[in-house]
């Protein structure tokens, strides 16, 4: 016998979501990318940084499979943070790096974040005080156990938050952090930069299949189906989860389908049934009537609404407020707004809000943002606190061109923001423009503010245009200097050099040029090789008046630097002596004052003198708890360590730091990292690692492009392309020898001819260098010179010499290269030759240490033994993997660089974990460097 019959509809006609069904239901159909999620998580303590990049439409199940995630790793024992974002969430600085951190239980590691996420302050040390508090944040919580961070709706994230976690996570890449974010597009490049520093997993959600689909139509229906009625279902939802449920409830409501013998299955056919998704999504909304669905529409306008504001809720909606209030508990009690913790109120579903805000049509909710700005104008102007930015926000949305409340309105709350939240600013900027006339007076101001927080967000490429836009209307005065001074730093950083100079010359003739700017131009002369230009403005630059103690450390700094550039270090180190001098102990100015002079003695190789500024400059802002002029610092911390023979700690400060700087866009530090880390991985052999540097773009600094020109060549010298190496070297060295690093670079040919068999070509560069001998004073310079002319001439004195200026100068490596020369040319002198062998065997310069070796067997001396850094401990096999480990490589790269498998890079690091008794790569990290220590 046949049982038939009707399925009974719900007559509340309660509105259901994926997200209400059994949790069985939720994730119909998604168990193999819980799955890879899950392993990864597993994976994390060997991986480090995880990045998993959800994709897919509205509905497929994004929010639903971030959901099972936290639920599984909260069971397990993982620390989870957990946010979601929405149109509204977009328009709130860092709310999304709030959200996360109050994911985590009240009272916690996320209080000291919340605090300082509070704090506003013109300021860009805000920044990276902020990002240090996620970092201690994220390795704390991942400290025992794996930690996850799951960003909802990627595509709704500020853009503040987005730069906040964007360089937290690529300062934490050895810690096991799994990130999991939900985006509608797979090409989202919201996070590119993290994918650098991490294991990437791309997930993008597909259409479910026949039988998941049966399985989610089931779970509504309540009974079994039968395969015509999944197939249907499948059909008109495209396998979306979200629209299968929609489309099942409304077959049901609609009483479409009936039930025979055990299995539902249509009541009528297919081609009787006018049913598509957006029909299926309006019905969800359609029981919605008169005065409810008025009040949900006036809801989709606000998108999250708190308790007290049903007051302004019901004069949107135009209706008593007894009326709102009955109408909202119904949309509670139908699961069309559902209660979001303490931030009040939202929609159940992001499609629900979007199809009731877009049924609003585009002239009603103009007029509806305009009643609520309207109402928190008239708040304002009574005194009653108003959020500012949520203000901005409804008359950006409502205003029309030309309404100067809204563009005063949105101008401040740029102002406001500009110091903890540039990128937020920058966007309200543009939003008032949009409103005002071309020949608006106000205009000039706002590009002039656009200008400014877009160079303090690192975006000097986009800062150019409206900065250059408000000179045009700017009179002359300190506003104008301070964008002149902000287009020119943007242009000269995005490697302009020359408009650079020609927007300084067209300030400086202006005559109202303040000395800050006359000064950076000096500086820009060097950079567009005018270098005899540059000398005769010294003095000039000098004399001219200063107007505070900022300008006063500015211009000296300038000075400072544009001496360097032009051989003149004992003018450098006193420019720099005043420039610290003008700072008159306030904090801020001498901590701008040490870093910018010791990256510029570092870089000069003026070793003691940058020390000593850069350990004051690092108490400092310990003390003061500034992260100003970071980079500065960064690339005067790795130089020295380059220069002094600390190259272990220069590649670990190369792989902690490159985000910061890459943030911060500031190219020259970058420059620096990336030239530094070419020679080291030359020298010592990794030439792997080294092509994949010396690929890279060279820097745009001029100065920096030549030290990279000298690591570049030493690389195409080690693989044997010794006539590129020479012409590279002749090219950047310049006719007259006026290029900064002329000496290194002619130095670096005279040896490659000489290891060629060219001894006449060798003898001509040298006498071209010994020209200029005199005019180079700084220790590098001298040492290089001895060096050179002692090898050229078989001269054991001069080598003596380049030995002595190298040890009193602390250039160990250059102090090594002196001693094998030493010993090369003089048959006497094997404890230069042990000394050296030594230094090159804790470098790891092992090509120079087996030259060494070689000669000291050629005199019969004996050959000092090669000593692990981890005796009994590791193979020499395991230490390379735990060194480049310790540097923050990928195991991937890792593989490519010693020629292994993937695999087999796991597999030996589970035999370094268990030999070392650690658990991952952060305390791998942490192990080797106490070994280092002793």
């Amino acid at each position: 016998m046949v049982r038939r019959g009707r399925l009974r509809a719900d007559h509340r006609r309660e509105a259901v979501i994926a997200d209400t069904l059994p949790r069985a239901a939720t994730l119909v159909g998604r168990e193999p990318e819980l799955r890879a999620v899950l392993d990864l998580v597993e994976q994390a303590p060997a991986t480090g940084l995880v990045l998993v990049r959800v994709s897919g439409e509205p509905g497929i199940g994004k929010t639903s499979l971030l959901a099972e995630i936290a639920r599984l790793l909260r069971e397990r024992g993982c620390p989870v943070l957990a946010s979601e974002s929405d149109v509204l969430g977009r328009r709130i600085p860092y709310g999304a790096v709030a959200a996360l951190v109050r994911s985590l239980p009240p009272g916690g590691a996320g209080a000291e974040v919340l605090a300082g996420l509070e704090v506003t302050e013109d300021s860009g040390a805000w920044f990276g005080r902020a990002c240090d508090r996620v970092v201690r944040l994220l390795t704390g919580l991942a400290a025992q156990r794996p930690a996850a961070v799951l960003i909802d709706d990627l595509d709704h994230v500020d853009d503040d938050s987005l730069a906040l976690l964007g360089l937290a996570l690529r300062r934490v890449p050895a810690a096991p952090v799994v990130v999991v974010t939900a985006s509608r597009s797979a090409e989202d490049g919201r996070l590119d930069r993290v994918e650098q520093h991490a294991e990437v997993l791309r997930l993008e959600l597909a259409p479910l299949s026949g039988e998941d689909v049966a399985r989610i139509v089931e779970a509504v229906l309540e009974t079994p189906v039968d395969d015509g009625l999944a197939r249907e279902v499948r059909q008109r939802a495209d396998g979306n989860p979200f629209f299968v449920t929609e489309i099942a409830r409304s077959l049901r409501e609609l009483d479409l389908v009936a039930v025979v013998g055990d299995r539902a299955r249509l009541a009528v056919p297919p081609d009787a049934i006018r049913l598509t998704r957006r029909e299926a999504l309006l019905r969800r909304v359609a029981p919605l009537e008169g005065e409810v669905r008025v009040v949900a529409r006036a809801v989709a306008v606000f998108r999250r609404v708190r308790l007290d504001q049903i007051s302004l809720l019901a004069r949107v909606a135009s209706l008593p407020e007894e009326t709102v209030v009955a109408a909202f508990d119904e949309l509670l009690r139908v699961h069309i707004v559902v209660h979001d913790d303490e931030r009040g109120y939202r929609f159940s579903h992001a499609l629900v809000g979007e199809a009731l805000y877009q049924e609003v049509g585009p002239a009603q909710r103009r007029h509806l943002h305009s009643v609520i700005s309207a109402r928190l104008l008239d708040d304002r102007e009574q005194g009653l606190p108003v959020d500012l930015l949520q203000l901005a926000w409804h008359l950006a949305e409502s205003a029309v061109p030309g309404d100067r409340v809204a563009v005063g309105v949105l101008a401040e709350a740029a102002a406001q923001a500009r110091g903890s939240a540039p990128e937020t600013a920058a966007a309200l900027c543009a939003k008032a423009l949009r409103l005002l006339p071309r020949t608006a007076p106000e205009r000039a101001g706002l590009l002039a503010l656009r200008c400014r927080v877009l160079a303090r967000a690192s975006r000097p490429a986009q800062a150019v245009e409206p900065g250059l836009a408000a000179l045009e209307s700017l009179p002359d005065g300190s506003e104008r200097a301070r964008v002149a001074t902000a287009v020119i730093a943007s242009l000269f950083s995005v490697g302009r050099t020359g408009e650079a100079l020609a927007l300084a010359d067209v300030e400086v003739a202006r005559g109202s040029a303040p000395a800050s700017l006359q000064a950076l131009r000096a500086v820009l002369l060097v950079h567009n090789g005018r270098h005899d230009d540059a000398v005769s403005e010294i003095a000039r630059v000098e004399a001219l008046p200063i107007s505070s103690p900022a300008e006063g450390v500015i211009v000296f700094e300038h000075l400072a630097m544009l001496t360097s550039l032009v051989f003149r270090h004992d003018e450098t180190v006193e420019f720099a002596n005043r420039a610290l001098a003008c700072s008159g102990g306030q904090p801020v100015l001498e901590l701008q004052a040490l870093s910018v002079c010791a990256s510029t003695t570092a870089l000069a190789g003026l070793v003691h003198d940058a020390s000593w500024r850069l350990r004051r400059a690092g108490e400092l802002a310990e003390q003061v708890g500034s992260h100003g002029f970071r980079a500065e610092r960064v690339a005067a911390r790795v130089a020295l360590d380059w220069l002094g023979g600390r190259w272990d700690a220069a590649l670990d400060g190369i792989g902690r730091w490159r985000p910061d700087v890459e943030a911060a866009q500031a190219d020259q530090a970058l420059g620096v990292l990336q030239a530094v880390e070419l020679s080291i991985r030359t020298w010592r052999g990794e030439l792997d690692v080294a092509a994949r540097l010396a690929v890279l773009p060279a820097p745009r600094s001029v100065n920096i492009s030549r030290l990279h020109a000298v690591s570049l060549a030493e690389y195409l010298i080690a693989r044997g392309e010794v006539d590129e190496a020479c012409a590279l070297l002749e090219d950047n060295a310049g006719t007259r020898l006026e290029a900064a690093y002329s000496c290194v670079l002619i130095a670096r040919m005279i040896e490659a001819e000489l290891e060629r068999g060219q001894p006449e070509a060798a003898e001509k560069a040298w006498a071209r260098l010994a020209e200029v001998a005199p005019a180079r004073m700084s220790p590098w310079s001298r040492t290089t010179l001895r060096r050179v002319g002692g090898i050229v001439c078989r001269d054991g004195e001069s080598l003596r010499e380049a030995v002595s200026e190298a040890a009193q100068g602390g250039l160990v490596f250059e102090e090594a290269r002196a001693r094998l020369a030493l010993g090369e040319v003089c048959d006497d002198e094997v404890p230069a030759l042990v000394e050296a062998y030594t230094t090159f065997q804790r470098l790891g310069a092992h090509g120079l240490r087996r030259r060494a070796g070689s000669r000291l067997r050629a005199l019969g001396a004996k050959v000092p033994r090669a000593r692990s850094r981890a005796p009994g401990l590791l193979t020499e096999a395991e230490e390379n993997v735990a060194r480049l480990v310790q540097q923050g490589m990928r195991n991937r790269d890792i593989a490519a660089a010693l020629h292994y498998s993937p695999r087999t890079i796991e597999v030996y690091l589970s035999r370094i974990y268990a030999k070392l008794h650690v658990s991952s790569r952060l305390e791998l990290a942490r192990v080797l460097d106490g070994m280092r220590g002793r």
